[in-house]
């Protein structure tokens, strides 16, 4: 090592190593300590609802047996809908089996871009919120990305783990194959709360520029409140003067939207038939036209002495 003099050596600043980094959005410690997207730029005035909906094995039979009427919370797309608001919406794959219309409709409205949230919603690190674990992690994600694409048209980039529970080895995992994953730095807590107004509490005690939160589309006896709570946090955020986007606008990523249908041969020769009706139309008319002029000219002519027959045969 050179050593140099004293004020040399006070005067030599000395260079902290560079902080480690894995995604470039994240300003806060991560959830579970694990560097994923948890929420955009703090200079955007913005924020991303997210809504999951959840479906485990035990979910999809309490609705085929009747004991839960709906999994489907309809208040809060139409809370959405009604407001203009952008959110992202993710998906298992058995929600998706047990509502492919509703996922459609989704996938198909401007507003919502559409997330994985793994097939039936078994954790990849244990304990996680009392959920059964998962032997086939490749298979959660890649089943449900076939499912959600089956039934919308999209193929899923944004992929959000069960109870928020995973590791490095499921990020990279993830990334392998084809999907980010997203976490979030707001944690509504509307998972079997029964007071809308503590939910909405929740979400605006920390809500920031770029906050991406985290809440659910299930409804039912699972999350009973997100809808009322949706009202108290539109208006209170935008008094702030936050908007609102999807995940993807707030990291600044393109997004994933639903192929244009496919025209069926009758949508395809339809309007080739009617533009060639449409000339045949008229050029009989202009032909039509033509032959009447002609007998009006013929009847408006004055009419010739009979003469020799010559006179008639000759032009």
């Amino acid at each position: 090592m050179l050593l140099l003099p004293a004020p040399a050596q006070a005067a030599t600043p000395v260079l902290a190593p560079a902080p480690l980094t894995l995604l470039r959005t994240v300003d806060h410690p991560a959830a579970d300590g694990i560097a994923a997207f948890d929420n955009g730029s703090r200079q955007l005035a913005k924020v991303a609802l997210t809504f999951d909906a959840d479906m485990t094995p035990g979910m999809l039979a309490q609705l085929q047996s009747g004991q839960v009427r709906s999994w489907y919370n309809r208040e809060v797309r139409d809370v959405l809908d009604a407001e203009g608001v952008r959110a992202t919406v993710f998906l298992t794959g058995l929600w998706t089996q047990a509502y492919p219309e509703v996922a459609r409709s989704l996938a198909e409205d401007p507003l919502f871009e559409i997330g994985n949230h793994t097939y039936d919603h078994a954790a990849f690190r244990l304990p996680c919120y009392g959920l059964a674990g998962t032997s086939d992690r490749a298979g959660e994600i890649q089943r449900s990305a076939d499912q959600i694409q089956a039934a919308t048209g999209v193929r899923p980039r944004l992929l959000r783990f069960p109870g928020d529970c995973y590791d490095r080895s499921d990020t990279a995992l993830a990334s392998q194959l084809g999907e980010t994953v997203i976490s979030g730095d707001v944690r509504a807590g509307d998972g079997f709360n029964n007071s809308a107004p503590a939910v909405a509490a929740t979400v605006l005690r920390n809500l920031q520029p770029g906050s991406i939160v985290i809440m659910h589309i299930h409804g039912g006896p699972n999350a009973p409140m997100t809808g009322p709570a949706l009202r108290m946090i539109l208006p209170a955020a935008r008094a702030r003067g936050l908007g609102f986007a999807t995940v993807s606008e707030i990291l600044g990523r393109p997004g994933s939207r639903p192929p244009p249908p496919v025209k069926s041969a009758e949508e395809v020769l339809r309007p080739l038939r009617q533009q060639m009706l449409g000339d045949s139309r008229r050029t009989s008319g202009q032909g039509n036209r033509v032959l009447a002029a002609l007998r009006q000219a013929r009847l408006r002519a004055p009419r010739r002495p009979l003469g020799r027959l010559s006179d008639h045969l000759l032009p």
